[in-house]
Order: C-alpha cells, then structure tokens, then sequence
C-alpha cells in the first residue's frame, strides 16, 4: 500500500483502543478557555485520563479549570513556569498511557481531532512517535497556521504556507515533517520519556522543533494528520496574554530559534552556522531599523546576546543531542526547507513592494499575516470588468511605458559596459564603490588622496544585492529612470486628484519630459537620479506643510541629500521649497527648515564644499563634464541639449501652465501659484546656469553646464498647475478636460515617438571600447594621454588601466602630482631636453598615448631616446611605452576612512528617522 493511500480500516484501533492520556496547561487564557473547554466536551473518542495545569494565572482560568476537572485533576504551578515543566508536572499526576496528548488554552479541536490523530498514530508505521493536527487561525476558523512545521537555514520558524492561505483542502495528504506545534501533538509516551521530553532550554518558543528533531536524529518519524482539525490563537506568539510577573521576554521567541538551529548543527554545519547566524542577525536587525521596527531590531539583538554569549549552553545541548543520534543529518534533508527559501521570500516582498507601487490606488500590503482591509476609494471597478485597461489602466500605463523604453534603448540593452556622453562605466564589482567610499587612497590618474563621492556610497548600498553586476544598478538608473519618474510622479499627484486619467496624465508628461530634456541619451544620471527623486522631495513637502513634524523635516533632507549627491544643483533647487516652511513662523516648520537645509549638508559631508557650495563646480553632476551649450530657448522648451526631443513638444505643457493661471478662480489659484513659483525657480536657476561653466580643477579647459536638470523641473511644475487647473475650475472642469487632456497627450506622445524612432542612444554606446589601447588597459597600465596639437591647446589626462568608474571622476587629484605632470608634459613637448621623460617614469607613467595623433607632436615624441614605440589599435593613433616607471600610489590619512564610517552611518540614522516608529506587533483579543 502506498504512503498516502486511506487504510483499509481506519479504526481497527477502536477493538483495543490505546490509551491517551490529555494535558491542558493554561495560562491567563480565559479569553479561550471557556470555547475550548466546550470543543472538549463534544469530543466523540476522549482520553483515557485529563490532567489540567494552571500556570498562576490571575484572570480567573483556574477557578473555570477547577469547575471543569475538579481539584484531584488540576495542579497549580508557580509564575514562569514554562510549557514542557507543566506537562511534566501533569504526567506525574497521570497514570501512565500509550500516547500523550498536548492541549493550549487557547487550541480548540473538533469532534474527531483525536480519533482522527490516532488514526493516522496507528496506521502510519511502527516508528511514528509523534503526530500533529492541521491548525487553522482562530477566530477567522480558515486560514491555515500550519501543516506540519520546520525551520530555515535563517533560524525561523517556516510553515511552507503562504500568508492567509485559506484552507481548500491543498495540504490533505498526511506526510513526514520534522515536526508539529505542541498545540495538538500526540507523542508516544516511551518515546517521550526516551527523550526526556521537552527541553528545559526551550521555557515557551522552539521545544515542539526540538523535541520533532530530535525524535527524528533518533530514528522516529514524526507525521501530520490533516484530516484533524484545531483552531489555534496563537495568544503567546502574538502576545495577545495580559504580561505577568514571571512571564518570558520578548526576544525569548527569536532566542530560542537560534539555540536550537546551533543546538542541532554539528560538525562543519556547526561552524558554518555560527557564522551565517551570526552575519544573518545583524543584517536582519539593519533591516528592522530601516523598517523602523526598533523593538524587533533590540529582540533580535538581544537574543544574539544570550545565545553567543553562552557558548558552552550552546556546546552542552550539542553534546546531549549527538549522543543520542542515530540517524545522520543527510538522511533528514527531506524535512528542511530549501537553502533559496529565504531569497524567495526576500523576492516576494520586493514583488509586494512593486506591486503597490504599480497599484497604488488598490494595493496595501500589510506584512506576514494578512488583514481584512476595507476597500479605497478608487476600488470601484470591479476585477470581472470588461476591460483590463478599466480595471487596471495604471499598470498596463507602467507596461506600455517599458516596453517604449525597451524599443528605444533596443541597442543598450545587451553588450559589455554602457557608456558614453557624460556616462562611465560600472565598476567590475560593487567592492570598487565600497572601496572608493571607505579607502583613504585611490589608484587613479597618479594616485589621490581625495574623499570619496557620497555617490559612491548610494551606489554601493543598492548594487550590493548584484556584487558582480553593478553595471545593472546603472543600467537600471539610466534606461529605467523614465518609467521611475513615471511612477514617483504618480504617487505625487495622488495628493491632489482621485481622477485616475489625470494622474496617469501627468505621471505620463513628468516622464516624457525626463526623457526629452536628452539625460537619457547622453547618460546624465545625476539629472536622472534627482529627477526620480525631485517628486518623492515634492510629496514629502506637501505633506510636511500640512503635517509639521520633525521627521517629516528629516525625509525631506534625506531625500534632498540623495538628489544632491548625483547633482548638487539640486539643492539650490529644492532649498526655496525648504526656506518655505520657515515663514509658517511656528517651531515644528522652523525645525523642519532647519534640518530639510542642513542634514543635506552633513550627509554628502566633503561634497558640500567640494560641489554644492563651489561656484565653478555646482553644476558638475555624476559623471563626466560633458559639455551642453544649450540656448535659452532649449531651456524654456524643457531641453537641456541637442540631444533632447525636437523642439516644440513641451509647447502644449506651457500653454497648460498659463491656462491654470488664467481659468482657475482667485480663491483656487493658491496650489496654482505654489506650482509656478517652484516652476519660475527651476526656471532661473537653469537660466543661471546659461552663464556657467565646470572646472574641473585639472587644468582642462571650462564646459559649458547642463541645465537639464531645472529644465524637467520647469515643465513638471508646469504639469502639476495644469492638472490642479483641471481640479479646480468648478462649472468650468467639464469644458476644460478635453483640452487639458489634448495639450497634456502632446509631450509624451510625441516623446514616445521620436524615442521609437531615433532611439535612446547616441552619444551613450554599449561596447568595450576604453580611453586607451586595449593592451594598455589589460595590464593596467598608467597611461598619458595627450589629445590636442603642437601648435594648440592640449588636453592632459592620465589614465590607470581602462580609466575610471563611475564615481572616480569626482576625485581631485594631488595638486603637487598635477603641477609637476604639467611642467613635465610642457617641457616634453616643447623638446627641450629627454630628462622630461624618466620624470614621467618617476611619476608612474609607463606609456604615453596620442589618440588622435599630430605629426609635429608624433615626431618630437619619436626623436627622445627613451621612448619606444609601440603599436596601436587605431592608425590615426600613436603608442610610446616607457622603462623604469614605478606605478603610483596614494595612501590617505589614517582618519579618512573613520569619517567616511561615520558619514555612513549618519546616512542610516537619517534613514531609520524617516518613517514612523513601528511598534512590536501585538494582537487585539477577539
């Protein structure tokens, strides 16, 4: 007969039925004991004998138990007595039987729960020992708590059931676990005592996983019976009891995982374990912190504390339970969940996370246990519509709008490293933003002792997840931020309209403007960056103003630093909106002004005065200085460069903003002129930027700057006034949404076309094409290049193996390095002497690189005695190499990478500040 076959006599038992002897401990449960004990009554098979406990309970429970059993059948224990020390207690008061059967105040079972228990005891084999029923949530009677239980390689308790999962009959088929809640257990009372029953090092949390592990390190099996049934409140789990003197600590739950899983590891598991334990609860507590759980975060800390703390605990219940092992871990691999479990989960979080964010408007997610929501507003169509698009238009909006990214960045998409414009490469791994962060040193040029760009650390932290594929975070900000735009523009509009074609309106030209201005095209992140950002810094200042508190003045600089640090321009946009909550003259707005201005400021640390606070270098965002030259008229027309859409298609959008100025009624008009003034600042400071040019510091020469950035600002100010003008016209909204919506369709819609058309690229290219021959790059070679002519300006770099990442062009270099390489270079080619070139060598230059090759230059670098040519890739370049070079080095102060600690975790403290506290969860007695 197979596994999972019905037996042929199900109660062939009942002839000699064996004998069960019940324990009920309680403890302050009388919100449950009264339908518990009343389950019991209606029981069609009892136990062959009832012993209850009362575990001083001060709500009344041992008066109800003594009613129900009678004093002879009812013991009392002292306060903190924990479960396995009760039952102990009972069985010594019980006669002794077959089987025992383990029963909370707050489990209710069926007629059948224990007949249908020993059906499955008596059937399943001779070496079954313990057996558990299916436990459904209380009081909602059909969502499934669990079938049968194990846990992760994470130390966590794992059920292999999804949130609320309804019980459908999907988990019917009795099978081996490695083991089933106390709640319900039928043990084996010779097994039990083998055993020694539950541990004592496990007082509330993990003695039932422990006593099924080791039941089967043993050789016992451990089954579940689906086809029983109790209902389970879980009232100590989710601390729904009254707390009592005695009673365990919160972190008691988490501490007890982390014993057991180190309790049951042995061997090279062991260590591996302590390790992955130990690593795994910090990151998880990171985690909590971020998720502004401080509670949980301090559990989980504390727990770390009494397990790692407490080795030899740790080492003697080792010991105890590899003494009585007969069965290796191997064989029991079956009964553990699979090693990608935890990842799984972590993707679906991400999923739920972007799940809402696509469906703002219907979509909550509410975390591990599901909750009975009441519909929003905008849940009035229903999902058996006769349309997709009427149920769900957002998301197939998000789906159209990737898909015409797709199109356009068809030839950006696949291929080595995406570059170009103003556009570097990735690093190899996500170490190299660490190490440019943290290092007090940079091997880059002839070596530098600069800080590293805050950037760096943004970078780091969200490319760690794909350590070897940060060119995947970069692609991600490049060709995804259009459809990002789009959906932070969304969340933002959502504050003022419930019309949903209005939202997907403007969600819709806020990107179409991004990607019109040229960012994409020329790989500007820094635009791109703060332009995904700048509605997230909108919304939080809307809600700030209407709800002063501090912590929202805190998001604001937070969100105000991650723009700054890709493009320091943007702080001098957004700090008028800061400066704005300061004339409300009340202490909450000047407390948030104050931090919204100056948290900015301490987060991007050296930026501030390297960037944001240096005239000729604000306007330098991430990247290299490419230059613009745009016009005034490109910047009133949203484009920051030739490389934008064609002129013209952001028309409409200001004609939409003079409509709002003109349709909407006086006292409407506020939010509209809220929108112009944040319009006509972006407005002139891109007119500022006109006159402005970037010096890097190297001797280059200026390049114009990019005012691409207040550009899209400028017409996504002009956007939000169009779309509160539809709001607000009152008898006039009829009249006025067809054109609002004609004007509005004109930007994204000519957008889409000419990026289907002309594609994203250009000058941004996807190849293996580096500033240097390929040979030179291989070997990391430190390379001078010398672009210009004899008779002419002449561009010096130097370039360490296949030139810098992104984020290495914001380091300046050794000002005594550069001026010696100048003077060197100067003297070089002015043929002055070949002394110049062993001070190349001195310096760390081993080959010198002419990419576009001058014949005058090309012949007085051919006539020094110690330079020797060599080949090239390019005919129209030349190659000299040079002996002797000692490759450069810089080793910062010691203190720098301290500072760059302390800057991080300013950053994370920002962070954990920016939400609501998210108290310990705790359930409502029903």
């Amino acid at each position: 007969r197979r596994v999972f076959d019905e037996p042929d006599d199900p109660r062939a038992w009942l002839e000699d039925p064996p004998t069960v002897a019940a324990v009920l401990v309680a403890h302050d449960g009388m919100a449950w004991l009264p339908t518990v004990l009343g389950s019991i009554a209606t029981m069609e098979h009892a136990p062959t004998a009832w012993h209850a406990v009362d575990v001083a309970s001060t709500d009344g429970s041992g008066d109800l138990l003594r009613a129900s059993f009678g004093d002879e059948r009812l013991s009392y224990a002292p306060s903190g007595t924990g479960f396995g020390a009760a039952v102990a207690l009972a069985l010594e008061q019980l006669p002794r039987t077959d089987w025992v059967w383990l029963l909370h105040d707050d489990s209710a079972v069926e007629p059948d729960t224990l007949a249908r228990l020993l059906d499955e005891a008596t059937t399943a084999g001779d070496d079954v020992a313990i057996v558990g029923p299916k436990l459904r949530e209380w009081p909602s009677l059909r969502r499934l708590l669990e079938v049968g239980v194990t846990v992760s390689g994470t130390a966590h308790r794992e059920t292999g059931l999804e949130t609320g999962e309804p019980d459908a009959g999907q988990h019917d088929r009795p099978r081996d676990v490695l083991a089933v809640s106390s709640a319900g257990m039928l043990v084996r009372r010779d097994v039990w005592d083998a055993l020694g029953g539950f541990s004592s090092d496990f007082p509330m949390f993990g003695d039932d996983l422990d006593l099924g592990w080791r039941a089967a390190r043993a050789g016992y099996r451990t089954r579940v019976a689906p086809q029983a049934v109790m209902f389970h409140a879980e009232a100590s789990a989710r601390r729904a009891r009254p707390r009592s003197a005695g009673d365990v600590t919160p972190h008691e739950e988490r501490r007890a995982m982390l014993f057991l899983t180190l309790a049951h590891s042995t061997g090279r598991r062991a260590a591996s374990a302590w390790w992955r334990l130990l690593l795994g609860s910090f990151l998880r507590t990171l985690g909590l912190l971020l998720a502004q759980a401080p509670e949980e975060a301090g559990d989980e800390l504390q727990a770390l504390r009494d397990v790692y703390l407490h080795p030899r605990a740790v080492r003697r219940a080792r010991a105890e339970r590899a003494a009585a092992e007969t069965v290796p871990h191997a064989r029991l691999r079956h009964l553990f969940p699979s090693v990608w479990l935890p990842t799984l989960r972590a993707v679906d979080t991400v999923r739920e996370w972007a799940a809402a964010l696509l469906r703002p408007e219907s979509m909550v997610t509410t975390g591990r246990r599901s909750s009975v929501l009441d519909p929003e507003p905008d849940d009035d169509v229903p999902d058996d519509g006769p349309s997709l698009w009427r149920r769900r238009p957002w998301l197939l909006t998000v789906l159209v709008v990737l898909a015409v990214v797709g199109v356009a960045g068809r030839d950006l998409l696949s291929g080595p490293y995406l570059h170009g414009g103003a556009m570097l490469p990735a690093p190899r791994t996500a170490g190299g933003w660490w190490e440019l962060f943290l290092s007090g040193g940079h091997d880059v040029g002839l070596g530098t002792t600069g800080a590293g760009p805050v950037l760096a650390l943004l970078l780091a932290v969200v490319a760690t997840p794909v350590w070897l594929a940060p060119g995947l975070v970069v692609t991600v900000l490049v060709l995804g931020a259009v459809p990002l735009a789009a959906l932070t523009a969304h969340r933002f509009v959502r504050l003022f309209t419930d019309r949903r074609g209005l939202r997907i309106l403007a969600a819709l030209g806020y990107a179409a403007a991004v990607a019109a201005s040229g960012a994409v095209a020329e790989g500007r992140v820094g635009t791109l960056v703060a332009a995904v950002v700048a509605p997230i810094v909108a919304g939080v200042a809307v809600r700030l103003w209407f709800e002063p508190r501090w912590q929202r003045g805190v998001a604001l600089g937070v969100w105000i630093a991650v723009a700054t640090a890709f493009a320091p321009v943007a702080f001098w946009l957004a700090l008028p909106l800061a400066l704005a909550m300061a004339f409300r003259r009340t202490r909450p707005f000047l407390v948030a002004a104050a931090l919204a201005v100056l948290l900015p400021l301490v987060l991007v640390g050296p930026w501030t005065w390297q960037r944001v606070l240096h005239p000729a270098r604000v306007w330098w965002e991430a990247g290299l200085p490419f230059p613009a030259d745009p016009s005034a008229v490109d910047l009133v027309l949203g484009r920051g460069s030739d490389a934008g859409a064609p002129s013209g298609l952001a028309l409409p959008v200001l004609l939409l903003g003079l409509v709002a100025l003109v349709a909407v009624p006086a006292r409407d008009r506020r939010a509209v002129l809220v929108a112009w003034t944040v319009a006509v600042v972006a407005l002139a400071v891109g007119v500022v930027g006109l006159f402005a040019s970037v010096d890097t510091g190297t001797g280059a020469a200026s390049v114009a700057a990019w005012t691409g950035l207040p550009a899209v600002l400028w017409v996504g100010a002009l956007l939000v006034a169009g779309l509160l003008a539809a709001e607000a016209v009152g008898p006039l909204r009829a009249v006025l949404t067809v054109p609002v919506v004609l004007l509005a369709l004109v930007l994204p819609l000519g957008t889409a076309a000419w990026l289907v058309v002309d594609g994203a690229g250009d000058p941004l290219v996807r190849d293996r094409d580096t500033p240097v021959p390929a040979y030179l790059a291989d070997r990391d070679a430190t390379t001078l290049v010398l672009t210009g002519a004899l008779d002419g300006p002449m561009r010096v770099d130097v370039v360490r193996g296949a030139g810098p990442f992104l984020g290495q062009e914001a380091l300046s270099p050794d000002a005594g390095r550069q001026d010696a390489l100048l003077t060197t270079v100067e003297a070089l080619v002015a043929g002055t002497g070949a002394a110049q070139v062993s001070e190349l060598a001195d310096l760390g230059v081993d080959a010198v690189y002419l990419p576009d090759a001058d014949r005058a230059l090309a012949r007085r670098l051919d006539a020094l005695p110690d330079l020797r040519a060599a080949g090239s890739d390019d005919p129209a370049s030349r190659v000299w190499t040079l002996e002797g070079a000692t490759p450069p080095s810089a080793e910062g102060p010691w203190w720098r990478p301290v500072v760059a600690v302390v800057q991080a975790a300013a950053w994370l403290a920002a962070v954990v500040l920016t939400a609501p506290v998210r108290r310990r969860r705790k359930e409502a007695l029903r």
